[in-house]
């Protein structure tokens, strides 16, 4: 059951690690190439990081949960977008 496992899902995960690595080199080389784009982005994406919500609890538990929360977010979406560049650039290629 094991082989039918890593047969099965292997080849996916190894793609999808590939786009993602793809797509981060993307990404990267073209903020390199505009920093005049690429650093107000960065400057609002680290400043996302830290945001608080108005509701949330002032307790440093509640603070920690909160930021915690913003780190797994901002990961997923720019894990998603890496993808999608890596995805978009290898079909431009074909």
């Amino acid at each position: 059951m094991a082989d039918e496992f890593d047969r099965k899902y292997l080849p996916d995960a190894i793609q999808t690690t590939f786009a993602v690595s793809l797509g981060a080199a993307y990404k990267g080389v073209n903020a390199m190439l505009n920093p005049m784009e690429s650093v107000p982005q960065l400057i609002t994406d680290m400043k996302s990081l830290v945001e608080l919500p108005e509701d949330g609890g002032s307790s440093p538990q509640d603070i920690a949960q909160a930021i915690a929360g913003n780190f797994m977010a901002k990961g997923a979406e720019m894990m998603q977008s890496f993808k999608k560049a890596g995805e978009r650039f290898t079909e431009d290629k074909k």
